[in-house]
């Protein structure tokens, strides 16, 4: 008899998000369903996602909560309502900028062009003479998300569960090339060469990846990273 889904389980899912009102495809985990929908972007990592069940970093809440008592196979929908995601539109947040102040910045003012300004992203909703009006809201604010997919798998040992951490603050990476040594209350993670010396954020995703496992396998009270440097072989 398959187990049910439970909070604190490891799962992955295949999943399409959409925009309810317009049925605009805005995330998938399908290739082929992102080209189709001229989302797709070469840097992306496509197929089935980590979802540790109740964890609201990785997903919202309402689909955490979908989850729990359904078992691998099962296919979901979820409709989640802007109060649960972006809010509604806000006034507030629609600001009038100079003309000469972004030209200043390099923004040439145009209308539906995205611009960045400050720590807020909005979109330019008209140019009149010197003034510029720019939308800082969301833009998904006011709508509903629809989220429809499958649960693929459940991920049940604790190296394998480790090794979906890794793969979840390094997006990306071959974990083929990593080496997970666990033992008892012990484990060591070897990272390859590569990502060692390339990666400018390797510290601060190593401090990430065993804060993870701290909180979600508490029974490892010791956790070790190795970077591995190999030089070749010097000649006289």
């Amino acid at each position: 008899m398959a187990t049910k889904i439970k909070l604190g389980d490891f799962i992955r899912i295949s999943f399409t998000l959409k925009v309810k009102e317009t049925a605009r495809i805005i995330e998938t985990t399908d290739e082929k369903v992102a080209k189709r929908a001229n989302i797709y972007d070469e840097k992306n990592q496509y197929g089935p996602r980590l979802m540790v069940v109740g964890n609201e970093e990785m997903f919202l809440k309402r689909l955490n909560d979908v989850m729990i008592g359904k078992e691998v196979g099962e296919k979901f929908k979820v409709a989640i309502p802007p109060e649960e995601t972006f809010g509604n539109w806000d006034h507030t947040k629609v600001k009038l900028l100079g003309r000469k102040e972004l030209i200043a910045k390099d923004i040439v003012p145009v209308v539906g062009k995205q611009i960045q300004w400050g720590n807020q992203t909005g979109v330019i909703k008209s140019v009149v003479g010197g003034r510029v009006r720019v939308d800082f809201n969301h833009p998904l604010v006011g709508k509903t998300i629809v989220y429809e997919g499958k649960i693929e798998e459940k991920i049940s040992s604790a190296k394998k569960k480790i090794g979906a951490l890794i793969d979840y603050r390094m997006p990306g990476v071959d974990l083929s090339t990593f080496t997970i040594k666990d033992e008892k209350d012990k484990v060591t993670i070897t990272i390859p060469e590569e990502i060692a010396t390339k990666d400018l954020y390797i510290q601060l995703r190593k401090m990430r990846i065993a804060a993870d496992i701290n909180k979600y396998l508490p029974a490892y009270r010791e956790i070790i990273f190795i970077d591995r440097f190999t030089f070749p072989e010097q000649t006289a």
